[in-house]
């Protein structure tokens, strides 16, 4: 039997040798970026790359749509919180706003901004060199997990092929007698 199931071997080692290929895999997430009266975001994948025009969605303390937009191509999106007449955006109403951003292909990242803890950079436009915020992807995973997560695809397609192997042969003696 194991002669027979040998055979699929050298096929299982071209493919684990062939040479992987990147997998594109990411998680979302976002970044503040504020200025004098807008508080600026950053929505992004984990890999770095923007989430270019995705829809966005802000929704007011009292419950209330307050802007539905899109991200810009580098995946930046601003709003103003009411700031009534004084035009400073620590004066905007208390209570968290809702943001939600969807990029429409399973993405999406919802955050809550508290208006009075907004504090402006020294510099207007100034862009913090901090992560994304966000929740990883499930397979944004170290080297070594990566090998032992193909190694176990590899043993379990073996395996697989085994079980099927005996169960044809068990179907074939079963039909000789």
């Amino acid at each position: 039997m194991f002669a027979q199931s040998a055979r699929w071997l050298p096929v299982l080692l071209v493919l684990l040798f062939a040479g992987p290929e990147d997998a594109h895999a990411h998680g979302a997430g976002w970044q503040v970026t504020n200025s004098d009266n807008t508080v600026r975001y950053r929505f992004g994948y984990t890999d770095g790359s923007p989430m270019a025009f995705a829809e966005v969605v802000v929704t007011s303390p009292d419950g209330k749509t307050w802007q539905k937009a899109r991200t810009d191509r580098t995946g930046h999106f601003a709003f103003a919180p009411d700031i009534a007449n004084t035009g400073d955006i620590a004066s905007a109403p208390a209570g968290k706003w809702q943001v939600k951003v969807s990029d429409g292909m399973g993405h999406v990242v919802q955050l809550s901004h508290q208006a009075e803890s907004v504090t402006p950079p020294a510099t207007a436009g100034q862009v913090p060199t901090d992560a994304i915020k966000g929740t990883p992807a499930l397979f944004d995973l170290p080297l070594w997990a990566d090998i032992l997560f193909g190694l176990s695809l590899l043993a379990n397609l073996y395996g697989g092929l085994l079980i099927w192997h005996h169960h044809t042969l068990k179907k074939q003696s079963v039909q000789e007698q």
